[in-house]
């Protein structure tokens, strides 16, 4: 599996490995999986929007044509779980136990039939890149222009999300005719709530959100060290392809080198603080220019930075 940046024109679904298969997004989109059991198919996340969770589904049906047994959200951001409507009447929804109540939180009470209805511009930002956005990004800035542009399709118009419906606290396991389906929690990580899907005879994991490939990442509503220990613990298991969130298949290497951009985004945000720099001169001096070619870095590292340098003092 190469790790050269491969630029995917069209969502499509890939096969892994016999009976696993990801359905990798256009342009950088949320991926999300699919693998074969004896019962049917354990999907992994459901888009960010009900079209491409119809499109998803749909090649699920033409491509593999085995029923949904249970669908899987990786954590609750919505380019993850924003399709979920489309397999709610199909199969049970199951996430860590922080899932539901993130959503809880960031959406209030459900209405009668145990679903959100988003139309507000700023609620969807929240719900798709953390709810501390509003926090990182003052009034007027003009990164509110893209995510305006980023939620302007129609498609985005209005967004119903159908929550889990089944739970569980550290691991989960499916069986498969040679595998088992492995959902393990090792805490706060990228948000609060983070699954990794691990096949070890397969040697393949499905990353969600803890991984990020060809483009510098947001940080959202992130635990830095957690995410850092996560992807380090990551790098201790026998594996040979890595599905991220967003982004090709990859190998540990990119898992390494990933790591290793938050580590030195974390470093020299310590160093600025450590010099008693104030936060607004820690985001103007802090520059990573190792990662610059990396798509975003110019319209994201000042508010990482900030994010960093926030969290980092309230340890």
């Amino acid at each position: 599996m190469t790790a050269d940046i491969e630029v995917v024109k069209q969502a499509h679904l890939r096969t892994l490995a016999p009976g696993v298969h990801a359905w990798i997004g256009a342009g950088g989109d949320s991926n999300a999986g699919a693998v074969e059991t004896r019962n049917g198919l354990v999907v992994l996340d459901a888009q960010q929007n009900t079209s491409l969770g119809q499109a998803f589904r749909e090649a699920l049906r033409s491509q593999i044509g085995k029923p949904v047994e249970k669908l899987v959200n990786t954590h609750y951001h919505m380019d993850h779980v924003a399709g979920n409507v489309v397999f709610a009447d199909e199969a049970p929804i199951v996430a860590h136990e922080k899932t539901p109540e993130k959503l809880h939180a960031l959406l209030g009470a459900p209405d009668s039939l145990g679903r959100w209805t988003i139309t507000e511009t700023i609620t969807k930002i929240r719900a798709f890149y953390g709810p501390n956005t509003s926090d990182l990004i003052d009034e007027g800035d003009p990164a509110w222009d893209w995510f305006a542009k980023r939620f302007a399709p129609p498609e985005y118009d209005e967004l119903i999300i159908c929550p889990p419906t089944e739970t569980f606290a550290d691991r989960y396991e499916v069986r498969t005719e040679s595998d088992v389906v492995q959902l393990f929690y090792r805490g706060p990580a990228h948000c609060d709530g983070d699954l990794i899907m691990l096949l070890p005879k397969a040697r393949i994991a499905f990353m969600g959100d803890l991984l990020f490939h060809g483009r510098f990442p947001w940080l959202g509503d992130c635990d830095l060290d957690g995410w850092i220990e996560t992807l380090d613990h990551t790098l201790t298991l026998d594996l040979e392809v890595i599905v991220p969130g967003h982004g090709v298949p990859v190998s540990l290497k990119e898992v390494a080198a990933f790591r290793d951009l938050l580590k030195d985004l974390r470093r020299a945000v310590a160093e600025k603080i450590n010099q008693g720099a104030t936060e607004e001169a820690t985001v103007a001096e802090v520059a990573l220019p190792e990662y610059s070619h990396m798509g975003r870095y110019d319209q994201w590292l000042g508010f990482d930075v900030r994010n960093v340098y926030r969290y980092l003092k309230a340890a």
